[in-house]
């Protein structure tokens, strides 16, 4: 399959722009989300431009870096039942209008955020406590029609690669310490890029509003393969086995040939599918925002669905104990999640948080390095009011913290 994309534009040398025109399109990106909901369906209430944001975060060594719409990003350290505290905050909301961030930071030797202001930066927080610095970048100027960043970042670390996805229909790549712009990038696509791209031996495998999912070399930027859904697609692929599973807004969820990009099975959903799916290494597990969630396995057969009750926005976890699945509507449920079609799943806890909507991915615990066991099975839950709950799921869902981004303060825990 071929396909002709328009010539790249270098982005380096556009003139700046004043911050009136900034904010504008910050406006027109929350917009687009609005525009993009209606002209699908099945979005609902504040999904669109009345949205708070997603808050979503990542956790890495005991930290949990946190992006806002208001401009800024934190990373706080989490010391589990003793509570949290800020190590630093940046300053660029303030600075550069930065206007703050949809997607998740990426982290490595640095944090990686995509502003909705247009520029990937790069936070160097190795300072240590209070301080940070933008170790660089990207584009290094403003251009006139710059377009927001509403995906995360992707980082290959071994490649030493951070990628993102633009409005513009471009898949950018930068080296991940310098910021240097790969020689190919941009990869242009016919629609806009809200995917985050997913990094795997050397290929990106992300969606496009055009319809189409993509597998671009990082080495040479060339187009490996190409599917056409028919439809957009936003979600975040997930690389399972030698598959990769994504959803359309076409309803279906799609199995493809990690290496030709050919359908191997699908599943039909009564909605879209905007969360990323998880995988046991035995089953596959997908949410729609039909409310459902989805077990299938390898062959595309579908093993069984459970009923969340409303729309699901925020990509799945597993922990040892089983799924955890977050509705929009803020009702968090660990499932015993099995592969088989003769054991249904079982709700195991359930956890409801109030005065909140859950968009942004659920994040488990990672190398926390809080010593004991039981610190592994935790799970982060970002909310659209701009707070941030560490949920112990051994015990329940027992809230150890909230943390309030917007006002810089620890919360109630419910």
């Amino acid at each position: 399959m071929t396909h002709q994309f328009p010539p790249s534009r270098n982005l380096l040398t556009r003139r700046a722009l004043p911050t009136t025109s900034r904010s504008l399109r910050m406006l027109l990106a929350f917009a687009a989300l609005a525009v993009l909901c209606l002209a699908v369906g099945g979005c609902g209430r504040d999904l669109g431009a009345s949205t708070k944001g997603w808050g979503s975060v990542a956790v890495a060594n005991g930290v949990v870096y946190a992006t806002t719409l208001s401009g800024q990003v934190y990373a706080l350290d989490d010391f589990g039942l003793e509570g949290v505290s800020t190590r630093w905050l940046s300053s660029v909301g303030t600075e550069n209008g930065f206007g703050g961030a949809y997607g998740s930071p990426a982290v490595g030797r640095y944090v990686y955020v995509s502003g909705i202001d247009g520029f990937l930066y790069a936070f160097d927080g190795s300072g240590g406590a209070g301080a940070v610095q933008v170790a660089w970048r990207q584009p290094q100027f403003e251009a006139e029609d710059m377009p927001p960043l509403v995906g995360s970042p992707a980082l290959d670390e071994a490649g030493g690669i951070i990628a993102v996805g633009s409005e513009d229909g471009g898949l950018y790549a930068y080296n991940a310490l310098t910021g240097e712009n790969l020689h190919w990038s941009p990869f242009r696509t016919d629609g806009k890029v809200w995917s985050t791209p997913v990094l795997r031996n050397g290929v990106a495998y992300f969606g496009s509003q055009d319809g189409s999912v993509y597998a671009v070399s990082l080495e040479t930027g060339a187009l490996v393969w190409r599917f056409d859904t028919g439809a957009a697609v936003v979600a975040t692929p997930l690389v399972h086995k030698n598959l990769l599973i994504v959803g359309s807004f076409d309803r279906q969820l799609y199995a493809l040939g990690l290496n030709d990009g050919q359908p191997r099975w699908q599943v039909g959903a009564a909605n879209w599918w905007w969360a990323t799916p998880v995988s046991s290494g035995r089953a596959i597990y997908a949410a729609s925002m039909d409310g459902n969630v989805y077990a299938v396995d390898d062959n595309g057969v579908l093993l069984w669905t459970y009923d969340m009750g409303a729309p699901i926005v925020a990509n799945p976890v597993l922990v040892e104990r089983g799924l955890v699945v977050a509705s929009r509507e803020g009702r968090v449920v660990l499932l015993r999640a099995s592969a088989s079609a003769q054991e249904a799943p079982l709700e195991i806890a359930s956890y409801s948080i109030r005065d909140g909507e859950i968009k942004a991915p659920l994040v488990k615990a990672g190398g926390v390095g809080l010593g004991a066991a039981t610190e592994q099975e935790v799970v982060y839950v970002g909310t659209d009011d701009g707070k941030v709950r560490r949920l112990q799921v051994l015990s329940g869902f027992m809230p150890h913290w909230c943390y309030d981004t917007q006002d810089n303060v620890q919360c109630p825990r419910n």
